[in-house]
């Protein structure tokens, strides 16, 4: 039997979304005949989320040295079968003892692009490389656009599936977070727009009648350090939330949900809202129209004065219609049978 080899430099501290999605694909391949062997770097030993897949699926961590990664990756590539290699957020210690292990073999690579392109004057030779991929599945289609201008060919976009399973879990409410609560996403403040948000908190809302939370997932110290350089310390009207396996309890306790990016790859958070029936206000970037909400505030991003407005105008909306709408259109099931065909494809 062939293998797809999944190839993920990714070692976070919780599953998230990405997790139960290569769960998924792999169920998805194997009802097609084909096994999926998903290889980590090694900072990710030894997480809960790795050591249960280690229980489901053929499960290796990528040594440090490149020369190591490559012994290895070449050892998989043998012993599994494999006939094409699936890439996620890889990196040139990545890239180069892939290339490396498959000189000379017949094995298609299908690069996973999760957000727009931002490669440095390091990352050169990355693109370049990376551009000889057989196939990149993109995102979204701002994302697939983004990387065509830089000379990407064959780009396909399939929509991320969201795992709206975990967002069920029955637990205790927060009953310290004052209300209305506005709940954001991110840690880095430009990129996310968290920086615009808090300007129109100061200059509209100077009572604070609303409060900020802000889920910073792994990132506390970094977004801590943000806001302190900002306030000297941390305002009562802001909070900044932790990582939660049961991250659904953020969305049953928030009163609006707020997106001000000003870019995004898939916007996984702003369908979480949306399925949980969070009114939705989302800066009027190309992603966040990309996926026609139904009902959504949206506002030029950067402008905190619109932001400010459509705040107020979504605090009334009872109208939750979005949950269905992107449960019929980005459910996981939907995104894996998507993907596992572009990659039975590319064998």
């Amino acid at each position: 039997m062939s293998s797809i080899l999944e190839l993920m430099n990714y070692a976070a501290p919780y599953a998230g979304n990405f997790i139960p999605s290569v769960v998924s694909l792999a169920e998805a391949l194997r009802e097609k005949g084909t096994d999926a062997v998903l290889v980590f770097p090694s900072a990710a030993r030894g997480r809960d989320w790795a050591e249960q897949l280690q229980s489901q699926l053929a499960v290796y961590f990528l040594p440090d040295r490149i020369k190591d990664r490559t012994r290895l990756l070449r050892r998989i590539i043998r012993e599994h079968g494999v006939t094409c290699v699936h890439s996620h957020f890889i990196d040139r210690s990545f890239y180069l003892p892939l290339r490396l292990c498959c000189i000379g073999k017949k094995i298609r690579h299908v690069y996973h692009a999760h957000s727009t392109p931002h490669f440095s004057a390091h990352g050169v030779a990355l693109r370049r490389a990376l551009m000889h991929a057989d196939k990149t599945i993109c995102v979204s289609e701002s994302v697939r656009r983004a990387f065509t201008q830089y000379g990407f060919t064959n780009c396909v976009t399939v929509p991320n599936g969201v795992d709206f399973d975990r967002l069920c879990a029955e637990n205790a409410p927060l009953a310290d977070l004052p209300h209305p609560l506005v709940l954001l996403f991110g840690y880095d403040f430009h990129i996310k727009g968290i920086d615009t948000a808090l300007d129109a908190f100061d200059e509209l809302d100077p009572a604070h009648r609303y409060t900020a939370g802000i889920c910073v997932a792994g990132h506390g110290d970094t977004a801590k350090q943000a806001v302190c350089a900002r306030y000297g310390s941390v305002p009562s009207w802001i909070r900044l939330l932790g990582p939660r396996t049961d991250v659904g309890v953020y969305y049953r306790a928030a009163d609006v949900f707020l997106s001000a990016s000003r870019t995004e790859g898939m916007p996984y958070a702003v369908l979480e809202a949306a399925y949980c029936g969070l009114p939705l206000v989302l800066s009027d970037i190309p992603p966040h129209r990309e996926l026609q909400l139904p009902h959504a505030r949206l506002f030029p991003a950067g402008d905190r004065q619109a932001l400010f407005d459509a705040l107020g105008r979504a605090s009334g909306d009872t109208d939750h219609a979005n949950r269905d709408y992107v449960s019929q259109r980005f459910s996981m099931r939907q995104w894996t049978q998507a993907v596992a065909a572009e990659l039975l494809l590319a064998q």
